[in-house]
């Protein structure tokens, strides 16, 4: 019945929500001084593979993260499930194994996940250089649906955002859901809130419906490095 409201919501909203798409991420911890070397290996490799088509590759550096994430960098994945798996495929072999174990010498894979998107809008920002991530965990995901669509509705986005749920890889902190936006540059990142009374009343009521039956996890703020 949940699964029912919750499509009904995003049906029936007066925004513009595009298709969905399934993402995978690998949180790693690169060792001091050996960011170029990671970069030139990502390069070698996912720079010479043929992509499926609609699949995107990012390397992005984590400039903010609570104390519970160690990774300092995020390589992630999205596109179709078919994309996915298409990569998946091609992530393998010989010529992968000897590049996953040159870039063991210079990093540790911290985690890896999964998920897909819930809802999207601004698709022509998806590429702006700085990104933010907001973690929950969630127990009634319709309701927390109806509240952030009511939220972004009296909330100015200028760039692009994403809901999605987190359905592999989920850690002992039970993340399930989060929020993912990006920025024209670092100040917008560091200057993103509320602005005006209206924003700032329908944040608070955000935070005061969804405390009921959500945790906020924290955030991280991220700079891209690469895209392929």
């Amino acid at each position: 019945m949940k699964k029912i409201i919750f499509l009904l919501l995003f049906a029936s909203s007066s925004l513009i929500f595009s298709q969905n798409i399934a993402f995978e991420q690998v949180a790693i911890k690169v060792k001091p001084g050996s960011s170029a070397h990671v970069l030139n290996l990502f390069n070698d490799f996912y720079g010479n593979i043929e992509k499926p088509e609609g699949v995107n590759i990012r390397l992005s550096y984590l400039n903010f993260r609570p104390q519970d994430i160690e990774a300092t960098h995020y390589l992630t994945f999205t596109g179709s499930i078919e994309g996915l798996a298409k990569l998946r495929e091609i992530r393998g072999g010989d010529k992968y194994s000897l590049y996953n174990s040159n870039m063991l010498r210079h990093a540790d894979i911290i985690s890896t996940s999964g998920g897909t998107s819930l809802m999207r809008m601004n698709l022509d920002k998806g590429n702006q250089p700085i990104s933010q991530v907001w973690r929950w965990r969630v127990d009634d995901p319709a309701s927390f649906a109806s509240e952030f669509t009511t939220l972004i509705k009296a909330f100015t986005q200028l760039g692009y955002l994403s809901l999605g749920q987190i359905t592999h890889g989920i850690g002992q902190d039970g993340e399930s859901h989060y929020v993912y936006m990006t920025h024209k540059d670092y100040s917008g990142a560091l200057g993103w809130g509320p602005k005006t009374q209206a924003e700032q009343q329908a944040f608070l009521k955000f935070q005061k419906a969804t405390s009921k039956y959500s945790t906020f996890l924290g955030s991280v703020t991220m700079s891209n490095i690469k895209v392929w």
